[in-house]
C-alpha cells in the first residue's frame, strides 16, 4: 500500500483516523497531558506529522510534537518552514473524551484548525 493511500485511510463514517504509528504518539501525548480532550493530527505531504494535545477550551494542553515515521528527524523542508500550511495533506482530531457533544467538538475544531477537516 502506498504512503499516500495509507495517509488517506478512512473509517466507515468517512472521517480520517489515526494510523497505527500515529496511535502510539497520540497515546504518549495524552498520557503527558492530563487536561487533554483530544489530539490534533496534521499530516504533511512530505510524510512528517505535527501533533498536539488540546484542552476543553481549545487551548494547547501540550507542546507541538513534530516527527517523521522511521526517520531520525523531520525533513529539511519542515526544518525550514516548520510544516507550512500550504503543504498540509490532512488534519483532524483524535478525541480522548468520547462524551463531548458535537457543538463543543465543533468549537474546539474551529478554534484550533479554523475549519472542517482537510483531505487532499
Amino acid at each position: 500500500m502506498s504512503i499516500q493511500r495509507k495517509m488517506q485511510r478512512k473509517n466507515k463514517d468517512q472521517k480520517l483516523i489515526a494510523s497505527k504509528n500515529e496511535e502510539a504518539m497520540i497515546a504518549g501525548i495524552i498520557e503527558g497531558s492530563p487536561d487533554a480532550v483530544g489530539v490534533v493530527v496534521i499530516r504533511m505531504e512530505c510524510g512528517c506529522r505535527k501533533m498536539a494535545a488540546v484542552d476543553i477550551k481549545g487551548e494547547a494542553a501540550s507542546g507541538v510534537i513534530m516527527y517523521r515515521d522511521n526517520a531520525e528527524s523531520i525533513c529539511e523542508k519542515c526544518k525550514e518552514d516548520n510544516g507550512a500550511f500550504e503543504r498540509i495533506l490532512a488534519q483532524f482530531f483524535v478525541w480522548e473524551k468520547k462524551d463531548l457533544d458535537g457543538e463543543t467538538k465543533k468549537v474546539i475544531y474551529e478554534k484550533v484548525l479554523g475549519a472542517a477537516p482537510i483531505v487532499h
